[in-house]
């Protein structure tokens, strides 16, 4: 199935053109429909507990940061060959998740920052985690530093053999069907290799191979290293361009008490992750 329609969350100005380089060479790659989105607060439930002067302040600039958003938005899709439109969302409650939300589920993809732990309202405008828990679409982070090109050439797929990794790999089929190389990267942790018999990944590297994907399967064991940062080293050793993996095989609050591989990845990815859940 193609995409057809591709939301992007947009909220830091700092980031919003690589965020929007990303989408748009995806929309136009696809010919899809492309939506930018900006949600924001009206502060109304804030300004009882606030000097006015304070409330005017953030207000004027609020309207500053959106008004930027906007331009960089028109001025990234200007005489581009796909539809887009822009997205002004004002929410009384605060809650800029949930009204995110109503509007992303109905795309074929979201695309989002990574969290940017150096912005001061990150803690406000950035949450990915929740996108990909609630939304039931996959969604494409674009790490919060440096910039990105044409993705999907040279594509790592992290293969867990679960449920999430299988949405993943299927959510994935647009990129990967034009991907020039495709390696299904295996990694077993905790120094154990796998039980004897059937390589992991064969099953579904045959299945891909039905749909046209010219897959290598690489299997690697995390022995020094925990499974995330052996995938981190497995992407650069492979030169990708984007990863695509599962989202939170565990529930996010066993992942917060013992760590874990989404929670890692989120943190420390190097490139353009494509996550489901």
């Amino acid at each position: 199935m193609a995409w057809k329609t591709i939301t992007t969350q947009i909220s830091n100005p700092g980031r919003a053109k690589v965020l929007l380089s990303v989408a748009g060479r995806l929309a136009e790659r696809f010919n899809t429909h492309l939506i930018g989105i900006d949600a924001t607060p009206t502060f109304s439930f804030a300004a009882p507990m606030m000097a006015p002067a304070d409330v005017e302040a953030i207000i004027a600039a609020e309207g500053q940061r959106v008004r930027d958003l906007k331009e960089m938005f028109e001025t990234a899709v200007a005489n581009r060959p796909f539809v887009s439109e822009w997205r002004e969302l004002r929410i009384e409650d605060g809650d800029l998740p949930s009204a995110v939300l109503e509007h992303a589920r109905a795309s074929d993809l979201i695309v989002a920052s990574q969290t940017d732990p150096d912005w001061e309202l990150s803690g406000l405008f950035d949450f990915p985690e929740r996108l990909m828990m609630e939304g039931g679409r996959p969604v494409l982070l674009v790490p919060y530093a440096g910039t990105y090109g044409e993705i999907g050439k040279r594509v790592t797929v992290a293969w867990s053999g679960k449920r999430e990794g299988a949405r993943a790999v299927f959510d994935a089929l647009p990129l990967l069907k034009g991907a020039e190389v495709v390696t299904l990267l295996c990694v077993v942790g905790g120094g154990a290799e796998p039980e004897p018999g059937e390589l992991p990944g064969t099953q579904i590297a045959a299945a891909l191979s039905r749909h046209g994907v010219k897959v290598t399967v690489q299997k690697s064991v995390a022995e020094e290293i925990g499974v995330a940062d052996d995938i981190l080293s497995r992407l650069a050793d492979n030169g990708s361009d984007l990863l695509v993996m599962g989202a939170y095989g565990y529930s996010r609050l066993r992942e917060m008490v013992f760590g874990g591989v989404t929670r890692h990845i989120l943190r420390h990815m190097t490139v353009p992750t494509l996550m489901s859940h």
